[in-house]
């Protein structure tokens, strides 16, 4: 912690950098205490630890659940600093008696108080939950800013996320982005653009500016006006198709289910595994949650049948009972119903004309799936599928802000 309580209730914050002399005189002038717990602090600090308080004994106290890093303690300095620089209303390590919690930094911004939490370490989805509810509880906007060491770049848009990293995942279905910050740097970076291929891999675009050069009022990340992820996208699934087989799990379900309808994963039908908006909110793999779609409903419809959204929303929740289909939290953004994505797969295929709408929820099988009999004619299906819809497909996973 970076700050403490004296006997008489003064606050007080410890300076950045603090010789041993001045340490020793701080140490014997004053008694201090946790603001949260009122228990007895020391100060510590040395030749790589950054000055700090601590707990003399140890302590039960929320505040100290974490252990503070020097990253982080240098990390939460910076950033009030930021907003301090810049003529905001700003308090560092805050306590709110309220919910009981303290959170690095307290704003206020257009009349609105923000919690800033740096988060360096992991902590269990079930506290990350917690927290945010008890913030939003007392009127407080929580921004979660994630380490940026922790992100795992593969590639120019290729990350690997958690299911922790997601839980930072902020802005809207319809625009989301993760923030980053970096002390020693002092850059504050955001994932945007967020098209998961997997449960840990997804595709996104990272912007970086030093805090030096950014204002707060312009750290929103902009609207996105391109999908620029296609070509990876296609790579990224054939090799699912070709090598997916080689990880799967004795007795896993999908995998019973693909054998059942003599299927394997190389001659999946081209229109399974497209990327589509709000895809984020379902962990399981956009190829996997399109093929049991595609086993439940699409497989046995015939050209000029009727599917209602209803019987297809139906056979997903009872996936996702099942446990075949799983969910991702996200917290941070507004919900959203678990069929939005499957409404805009749908909607994708009547747009390229798979089926035309005979009425609301009600639609028309025009084009049944083409399923390939190899892996060589799958190619050639999918080249000639791309091609023919990369457009529509590109236009309808631009992400912009609402």
């Amino acid at each position: 912690m970076l700050t403490a309580i004296k006997k008489d209730g003064t606050w007080i914050t410890l300076p950045e950098k603090m010789s041993a002399n001045v340490i020793d005189e701080w140490r014997k002038s004053a008694e201090y205490y946790c603001p949260c717990c009122k228990v007895e602090m020391t100060i510590k600090a040395g030749k790589v630890r950054i000055p700090h308080f601590a707990h003399k004994n140890s302590s039960s106290c929320r505040a100290s659940s974490e252990p503070e890093s020097a990253y982080h303690l240098m990390g939460k300095r910076k950033l009030f600093q930021w907003f301090l620089s810049h003529g905001f209303q700003v308090d560092l390590e805050a306590y709110l008696p309220e919910i009981k919690k303290r959170a690095d930094i307290l704003a206020v911004i257009g009349g609105n108080r923000y919690a800033i939490e740096f988060q360096c370490s992991v902590i269990t989805e079930v506290e990350f939950m917690e927290r945010t509810k008890a913030y939003q509880s007392i009127g407080i906007k929580p921004i979660w800013i994630l380490a940026a060491k922790s992100l795992k770049r593969k590639s120019l848009y290729e990350f690997s996320l958690s299911r922790f990293h997601w839980l930072f995942v902020t802005g809207s279905f319809h625009h989301p982005f993760l923030w980053m910050y970096c002390p020693e740097t002092d850059h504050l970076s955001v994932l945007k653009n967020l098209t998961p291929f997997t449960p840990r891999t997804v595709f996104a675009e990272l912007t970086t500016a030093s805090l030096k050069l950014l204002p707060p009022s312009r750290a929103l990340p902009q609207n996105c006006f391109r999908f620029p992820f296609l070509p990876v996208w296609r790579y990224k699934r054939n090799g699912w198709s070709l090598h997916r087989v080689k990880t799967a799990r004795r007795c896993d379900p999908f995998f019973e289910g693909l054998y059942l309808h003599h299927i394997s994963p190389a001659t999946l039908p081209i229109e399974v595994g497209v990327p589509v908006r709000g895809m984020l909110l379902i962990e399981t793999a956009p190829i996997e949650w399109q093929a049991w779609l595609y086993m439940d409903v699409f497989h046995e419809k015939r050209t000029g049948e009727k599917i209602s959204i209803a019987d297809i929303v139906h056979v997903f929740r009872k996936r996702s009972k099942k446990g075949e289909i799983k969910f991702r939290p996200l917290p941070l953004l507004h919900e959203k119903p678990i069929e939005y994505p499957v409404g805009q797969y749908i909607m994708l295929l009547e747009q390229f004309g798979y089926l035309s709408k005979l009425k609301e929820g009600v639609f028309i099988v025009e084009r049944e799936f083409t399923l390939p009999f190899t892996s060589d004619q799958a190619q050639i299906l999918e080249k000639s599928f791309y091609d023919k819809h990369k457009l529509m497909m590109e236009k309808r996973n631009i992400q912009y802000n609402q």
